[in-house]
C-alpha cells in the first residue's frame, strides 16, 4: 500500500519584498485605542441582577438581597403593581426569606405579574428606598421592544 500525502501550502516570500515591508514598520509603535482611566460615577444608588423563576416560585440572588441587608429572618411584602412585583422589607409580613436567603414569590403573586416556571426575571434592588423590583418577561417587553431597532414593528 502506497502512501500519498498532501503537500503542504507554503506561499513564496521573495527576499526583496519581506525586507521592503519590515523596513517600512520598523520603529513604529503599534497603533492602540484609548481606553478611559475611570469610569463615571453612578447617578442611582440601584443595583442589578438576573433570576429564574424555579417551580416552586424561588429566585435565587445573593448578592441583590444582601445589598439590601436582608437574611434569611427578614419579612417581606409583596404586591403587583402595573405588571411589576414590588418586594418590600416588613416585619408584619406574610412572606420570609428561605435560610438560603432565596426569594420566594407566592402563586397569586406569579400569577398576576404573568410569571412562570423558567422564566427569568430582572431584579432591580433600591437601596436607598431598601426596595426590590421584580421585572417579569412581559415587562421587559413593553419597555425595551419599543427602543430596539425595529422592534416597534413587532
Amino acid at each position: 500500500m502506497t502512501r500519498s500525502y498532501i503537500r503542504p501550502l507554503i506561499p513564496t516570500v521573495t527576499s526583496r519584498g519581506s525586507a521592503e515591508l519590515s523596513s517600512r514598520f520598523v520603529g513604529q509603535p503599534l497603533p492602540l485605542i484609548s481606553v478611559p482611566v475611570s469610569k463615571p460615577p453612578r447617578s442611582t444608588n440601584v443595583v442589578y441582577g438576573m433570576a429564574t423563576v424555579d417551580d416552586r416560585g424561588r429566585v435565587a440572588d445573593r448578592y441583590i438581597t444582601a445589598a439590601l441587608g436582608w437574611d434569611g429572618s427578614t419579612r417581606l411584602s409583596i404586591r403587583e403593581h402595573d405588571g411589576l412585583l414590588v418586594i418590600t422589607a416588613d416585619p408584619h409580613g406574610v412572606v420570609k426569606l428561605s435560610a438560603r436567603v432565596y426569594l420566594r414569590f407566592p402563586a397569586q403573586a406569579c400569577r398576576a405579574a404573568g410569571l412562570g416556571v423558567g422564566d427569568r426575571v430582572l431584579l432591580t434592588a433600591h437601596l436607598d428606598h431598601q426596595t426590590l423590583t421584580a421585572f417579569p418577561p412581559r415587562a421587559l417587553d413593553e419597555l425595551l421592544m419599543p427602543a430596539l431597532p425595529g422592534g416597534e414593528d413587532q
